[in-house]
This record gives C-alpha cells, structure tokens and sequence, in this order.
C-alpha cells in the first residue's frame, strides 16, 4: 500500500540536496552572505539573529516572487550571484533563514 506524502513530505523533497537525513540543512548561511547582501537593500551580517534572518528572507522570497511574475529565472540571473547555483537553492537559502527566525524568536 502507498503512503500519501504529506505536504511537508513534498517541501522536504524539494529540497533534499541541501538537508541531511534528519532534515537538517547541509550548508552554512554564511556562504551566502554576499549574495543575500547583494539583494537584500539593508545589510544582513553573515550570522543573523532572528529579525535580520525574517529581513533576509523576505527580501530573497520577493526576488524569488518578482522573477517568478516576469517569467526571469534565466541563466544570467542566477549569473550576477557567486553562490546560488539554481532557483531551487535560492529558495532552500529563504526557507533556512525563516526557520532561523522562527527558532530564535521572529
């Protein structure tokens, strides 16, 4: 018998390059403090607590939502960005830094 996947089941799969087995992410944010600076119109520091961590992926989620409206994931957008690779780990950045600030307290 097949087990229906939750909708949790379904974000982890997205994801499941960046996470390890127990669903923790497998990189560290501080990879991406240049690219999230480079977005972001406010300095995030390369740990954030949890308000700059909110800030941070609110400013990814609407670039994500700007390009997503104007049909713009092209190779030389994620060209301008040393890090991200793919729209996928853009996203994978954005959901990190929520959880970042959910668990600290946003």
């Amino acid at each position: 018998m097949l087990e229906k996947q939750t909708d949790e089941d379904i974000r982890f799969s997205r994801y499941a390059e960046f996470r390890d087995p127990s669903g923790s992410w497998t990189f560290d944010i501080r990879t991406y403090h240049d690219d999230i600076n480079s977005i972001a119109p406010v300095d995030i520091p390369p740990d954030p607590d949890a308000q700059e961590a909110y800030r941070a992926a609110v400013f990814i989620e609407g670039f994500i939502q700007e390009q997503n409206s104007i049909d713009g994931w092209s190779s030389d957008t994620l060209d301008q960005f040393t890090s991200f690779d793919s729209a996928v780990e853009l996203e994978a950045v954005a959901r990190a830094l929520r959880q970042i600030a959910e668990h600290t307290g946003q």
